[in-house]
């Protein structure tokens, strides 16, 4: 497999990495002009910028600049590497992100107008429900070549089954089959102890409410990161109509943008009247 295939390959999984390049060499340089060399989010290195200090400086920086998440251009004298070759040399670090990770909690309606929207948003979707035929439906859809992603089908009360696919995503969506499902679901979440970047769960303002209070009661904090009832107010109540609502609210935040938000101010305790004013 060549670099680009890898890359593509760790797109596609959800994955970060950042490509190094020799961009500019001078005499004396151990790399030539367009080696490259691939460090991914576990540390994994593939390909070669000529070896030796400077190499390690790349794999070095490329770990730094994975954590920040920016691109770099470094000018490199090799003599102040210790290298007697001496010459210079300038590396570009280009950093890849990978497709951003969504865990879809329900197969239903609801989730299957959303999975592909989200797909087309850039979002790899693994889908969770407890229902054997949801995965059916998934695979037929897939077969027909609009959609893809994962499907997994397990037990709501064991979500420690997909840990590390929720350690990998960094948003979520809840709309099981069940009210109780759902609350066993976001509560499991928040035991995670996991500063997520979205997570949204269907429901009215009312049933957000009550909730809210029962996770109050079990001594969960409401975070900032959730969103229910979840979508921007554009109108409409069809599959269709709501996918594009939760997921234009879910790119919104994806992107640090500022909209206007159906769900109950988190930020307000749950009795107050003004709880359901939209933030």
């Amino acid at each position: 497999m060549n670099i680009y295939e890898q890359i593509g390959r760790l797109v596609e999984q959800g994955r970060r990495a950042v490509l190094v390049t020799v961009a500019e060499t001078y005499s004396g340089s151990p790399g030539k002009e367009g080696f490259k060399l691939l460090v991914t989010s576990d540390g994994t290195v593939t390909g070669t910028v000529g070896g030796g200090a400077v190499e390690h400086q790349a794999i070095e920086e490329a770990k730094k600049l994975l954590t920040i998440r920016k691109n770099r251009i470094l000018p490199i004298t090799l003599k102040d590497e210790g290298m007697e070759c001496g010459g210079k040399m300038t590396l570009f670090f280009e950093y890849i992100e990978g497709k951003r990770n969504f865990i879809l909690f329900g197969g239903g309606h609801i989730g299957r107008a959303l999975k592909p929207v989200l797909e087309s948003a850039g979002f790899r979707v693994t889908v969770f429900d407890s229902r054997p035929e949801a995965e059916d439906y998934f695979i037929k859809v897939k077969d027909s070549g609009n959609t893809g992603g994962r499907i997994i089908i397990g037990d709501y009360n064991k979500l420690s089954t997909i840990k590390d696919e929720i350690e990998k995503a960094d948003f979520c969506f809840i709309a099981t089959h069940g009210h109780n499902y759902d609350f066993t679901v976001l509560s499991q979440l928040l035991n995670l102890k996991k500063t997520f970047k979205y997570v949204g769960m269907i429901g009215s303002k009312t049933k957000a409410a009550v909730l809210f209070k029962k996770l109050e009661k079990e001594g969960h904090s409401i975070p900032d990161y959730l969103y229910s009832p979840a979508g921007i107010k554009i109108g409409g109540d069809t599959a269709g109509e709501i996918a594009i609502s939760i997921s234009a609210e879910v790119v919104a935040v994806a992107n640090g943008m500022d909209t206007i938000h159906m769900r109950i101010n988190p930020g307000l305790r749950v009795d107050d009247k003004n709880v359901q004013r939209l933030v």
